[in-house]
C-alpha cells in the first residue's frame, strides 16, 4: 500500500474522530471560573467550571462541566481515596454504591491528563478522559454530593471555589 493511501486510511480514521470530540456537551458553555490546586508548592491539577449561562449556582445549575488537568500522576485508587477523604471533611454520608461506581469510572490519570465531569440536565454524571468516555453514574444525589467537594460553601478550599465561581471572598 502506498505512503498516500495509507496517509488517506489514517485521516479517514481521524476526522470523525475530531468531529466528535468538537461536539463534546460543553464545548459550547461559556467559562465560570478557574483555579488551580496546589499542595504546598506543587501543583495538583488546574480546574475550570463551565456552564452554558456562564453562571453557576450550587447544586442548581444544569448542565455543567468540571474540567480537571492533572500536573502529576495519580492513580484511581488514590482518587477515590481523596473523594472519601473530602466527603468526610464534608460531612457527606458516602454509600458503598457511590465508590464502586467510581471505580467503574475513574482510571488512573497521567500528568496533562483531563477529566471532565459533564452534568446533564437532568443531573447526571458524565466522566471523561482527554475526551474519551470513561462513563456515567445516573444518580442526581450521587452528583450533587460529588461536586460538593469542589462547590459547596462548606468545601475544605472556600478559596479555591470562590475562584472556580469567579467571585472573590
Amino acid at each position: 500500500m502506498s505512503v498516500m493511501k495509507k496517509l488517506s486510511l489514517l485521516l479517514c480514521f481521524l476526522f470523525p474522530l475530531n468531529a466528535l470530540a468538537d461536539n463534546l456537551p460543553w464545548q459550547k458553555f461559556e467559562l465560570v471560573g478557574q483555579a488551580e490546586l496546589r499542595f504546598f508548592v506543587w501543583p495538583v491539577y488546574e480546574a475550570r467550571l463551565y456552564s452554558d449561562s456562564g453562571a453557576y449556582e450550587f447544586p442548581h445549575t444544569a448542565p455543567f462541566a468540571l474540567v480537571l488537568e492533572y500536573k502529576r500522576q495519580f492513580t484511581k485508587e488514590q482518587l477515590i481515596s481523596e473523594t472519601q477523604k473530602q466527603w468526610q471533611i464534608l460531612g457527606i454520608e458516602q454509600t458503598r454504591e457511590w465508590l464502586e461506581s467510581l471505580a467503574r469510572v475513574l482510571r488512573d490519570v497521567e500528568k496533562s491528563d483531563v477529566i471532565t465531569l459533564y452534568v446533564d440536565n437532568k443531573a447526571n454524571s458524565v466522566f471523561y478522559l482527554n475526551d474519551t468516555l470513561l462513563g456515567s453514574i445516573n444518580d442526581p444525589a450521587f452528583t450533587e454530593q460529588f461536586i460538593a467537594i469542589w462547590l459547596s460553601d462548606k468545601t475544605s478550599r472556600p478559596e479555591f471555589r470562590a475562584d472556580l465561581l469567579g467571585s472573590s471572598l
